[in-house]
């Protein structure tokens, strides 16, 4: 048998990973696309054969970078916490975060946190897919639920309420506190979960910033009153 010529170099390993290589561009792809489909549609109603469609994917590759349709799904639901938690290190420092040790503080901050929510409002690139997706598992706990109350609702209410005490001049929130968060945060809710309603009643055409100025307004006015 005639045996290959080399020059004596060790032999190349395949990669591993067959034709799908890392790509983040490729996984990025497929997360925004499901998040529009699980979204609009719901998990059992998607398809991985319809996502990877809607991208012009392989199909395959949904299994290479997620290990399935529930991977997926998760990778979806941490790509909203991630994009939520950059956004408020932006908008509030809460990398380098305190607690306030005056009420007056604790207002400053309280106004912070509803002026970076107003901003999210107003951002087009993750408005419908990521709204839809979190009504859904608000509404429904899908797969992601767990991850999402843990990851960022109950954070993101426990951060408000603990505010809301501090501005009482309270070390702890209590339970009148939050409720008063509930409160506050379902004001966006009435933008974002209720959308069409809301801007039917209102007669608005859009939510833009005069509106999401006009909303702040009021809650800022509900702030100062605590």
């Amino acid at each position: 048998m005639r045996r290959a010529v080399t020059d004596g170099s060790p032999p190349q390993k395949s990669n591993a990973r067959g034709p799908y290589r890392s790509s983040a561009e490729t996984r990025q792809r497929l997360i925004d696309a499901a998040l529009s489909l699980f979204g609009g549609n719901g998990f059992e109603a998607t398809s991985t054969r319809d996502i990877a469609a809607r991208t012009g994917v392989a199909l395959p590759a949904i299994a290479y970078h997620f290990g399935g349709k529930e991977g997926l799904y998760r990778a979806c639901a941490e790509h909203v916490v991630e994009r939520y938690r950059e956004r408020m290190r932006a908008g509030v420092g809460t990398g380098n975060l305190q607690m306030p040790d005056t009420p007056d503080a604790a207002r400053a901050l309280l106004r912070q946190v509803t002026e970076m929510l107003g901003a999210m409002l107003l951002d087009s690139e993750q408005s419908d897919a990521w709204l839809t997706f979190m009504i859904r598992e608000m509404n429904n706990a899908g797969p992601a639920h767990d991850l999402l109350y843990r990851d960022l609702w109950e954070p993101g209410l426990a951060l408000v309420a603990t505010l809301v005490a501090a501005a009482r001049g309270r070390a702890a929130a209590q339970g009148e506190d939050k409720l008063e968060a509930l409160m506050l945060l379902s004001s966006f809710s009435a933008f974002s979960t209720s959308r069409r309603v809301a801007l039917d009643f209102g007669g608005w055409q859009s939510i833009d910033q005069p509106l999401v100025s006009a909303m702040l307004a009021r809650l800022e006015e509900r702030i100062n009153a605590l």
